[in-house]
């Protein structure tokens, strides 16, 4: 006898909608709950999770017990939640497929030997945010902190504008105070093969240790640095 099987109505799709098209909504959440720990360094709290995401106390309790089991997220002896182990092995290998992470290392640390400040590497993360993908701390004792794996606004930061390609002639853009009010930075793009830009190398440092009449210099060597690197990444000579 061959049995009968009914699809149960509380998972039946609506018509004319794919049953892989339904969104799967602890998974949604569990990823917007892992997408605002990367952007924490500090780490957070089970109710600034809850108020930020604007879901019960008690569903984000749960959501990060099942993520910390995983893996996925750690809570430090505080109780703050951070990125997990497994968490970061997925980044890692994230970062890797991208040439330019690879490749600018060298670049990175030959801007902070000569400038004696802080080199980024940054790329697009969406239509309004970079994301730091790689840094080199500035030797010096005095320099702000890390932002590696932090978001930034396209339309606020030296290197954002760098990603949306608003430089002036000389290759470079310069912003005081926008992303930390206290950090001055200059950045510049990085080309691709089909001319397009997929990076921004940047130099950082506190602003009362650069003064005014350094940024040019800073600027030709963020300039020429990405440069180079284009032209390792294959941008066409005739557009540089």
């Amino acid at each position: 006898m061959q049995a009968s099987v009914r699809s149960h109505p509380r998972l039946r799709a609506p018509r004319g909608t794919s049953v892989a098209r339904l969104p799967v909504r602890a998974v949604q959440r569990a990823f917007d709950l892992l997408a605002r720990l990367g952007t924490a360094p500090q780490g957070t709290t089970l109710s600034d999770l809850a108020r930020d995401s604007r879901l019960p106390v008690s569903t984000v309790a749960r959501l990060l017990a099942t993520l910390e089991q995983s893996g996925f997220v750690r809570r430090n002896a505080e109780g703050r939640y951070g990125p997990g182990t497994k968490m970061m092995q997925v980044g890692l290998a994230s970062l890797r497929s991208f040439d330019v992470y690879e490749l600018a290392e060298p670049y990175l640390r030959r801007l902070s030997e000569k400038s004696g400040e802080t080199a980024n590497l940054a790329v697009r993360a969406d239509a309004s945010n970079g994301i730091y993908l790689r840094q080199v701390v500035s030797p010096r004792s005095i320099h702000h902190a890390s932002w590696l794996g932090l978001m930034l606004p396209l339309r606020k930061t030296a290197a954002g504008a760098a990603l949306l390609g608003e430089v002036g002639e000389d290759g470079y853009v310069a912003r005081r105070g926008t992303f930390d009010p206290d950090v001055t930075a200059i950045a510049a793009p990085v080309y691709g093969p089909c001319d397009q830009i997929i990076a921004s190398f940047s130099i950082t440092g506190p602003s009362f240790r650069i003064a005014a009449s350094d940024i040019p210099a800073f600027g030709a060597l963020v300039a020429k640095e990405a440069q180079i690197a284009s032209s390792e990444l294959g941008q066409p000579p005739r557009n540089r």
